[in-house]
């Protein structure tokens, strides 16, 4: 009986601490994996010199390259993936943009994949890259160093493997700070931790801007209707679409 007990004990060992096992990029990655689909609110609000501007729009997501994102403020304007090609309209603008999936920049198809309230626009930058863990701070339970290309970065994670924070930083000597980003309001979403309020402080061109977002209204995993995806259900048959953005507003 206490073999049985000693050898239950040490597999529920086992089996939580390969829950946070390897590299901790790739485990957060996986964890998003998980979520197939999602519906939300997003509002982020932007501060510079120039002063503050809020959006909002109503985001339908669904793995595979399918998206619909309906902007309402401050400018109208609707995004729509089908799986196959992407199609975009800004209310008034003289045309609209469209091009198939597979010759989109690497921008655009990357954000196809970013999974709504996720980190994931920051930790696909920063997979493959080797990890060392750091000394741990008051703030974290965990920090991870990671050498990208142009900058040095941190992530911050709590008991439970949550992602809490990123900094990143010029060097490793971690001297200069160029952008800090928090994550709070963690729920959990198909066994994934999604933060709902992120926060971001940066330097462009001399200046500091602030951003928060806030994800109101989350649901994942639910069926999204099909419908969403058609294009033509959506944009007026009479805007003409090109493949270019610079052919949108000509010289």
């Amino acid at each position: 009986m206490k073999t049985s007990k000693l050898l239950f004990l040490l597999l529920s060992f086992l089996l939580v601490s390969s829950a946070h096992a390897g590299p901790e990029v790739d485990r957060l990655l996986s964890e998003y994996e998980k979520i197939e689909t999602v519906t939300c609110q997003i509002r982020r609000t932007k501060e510079g010199p120039a002063g503050k501007v809020r959006f909002l729009s109503r985001v339908y997501w669904k793995k595979g390259g399918y998206i619909h994102a309906e902007g309402i403020a401050p400018v109208k304007r609707r995004t729509i993936a089908d799986g196959k090609a992407l199609f975009q309209y800004n209310e008034g603008a003289p045309k609209g943009f469209s091009r198939p999936i597979e010759t989109l920049s690497e921008p655009m198809a990357i954000s196809l994949k970013l999974i709504p309230g996720t980190a994931m626009d920051h930790l696909l930058r920063l997979k493959g890259l080797d990890e060392q863990e750091l000394p741990a701070q008051e703030d974290s339970t965990k920090r991870i160093g990671i050498q990208a290309e142009n900058n040095y970065a941190v992530l911050l994670l709590d008991e439970a493997g949550r992602l809490t924070g990123i900094d990143f930083f010029e060097r490793a000597d971690m001297l200069k700070k160029t952008a800090g980003y928090t994550y709070r309001d963690h729920t959990e979403a198909a066994g994934a931790w999604v933060p709902l309020t992120h926060e971001a402080v940066f330097s462009r061109d001399g200046s500091d801007f602030k951003e928060t977002v806030r994800v109101d209204r989350f649901i994942t995993n639910n069926p999204v209707a099909e419908s969403l995806f058609i294009a033509s259900s959506f944009f007026d048959k009479n805007i003409d679409f090109v493949d270019d953005f610079a052919k949108i507003f000509p010289d």
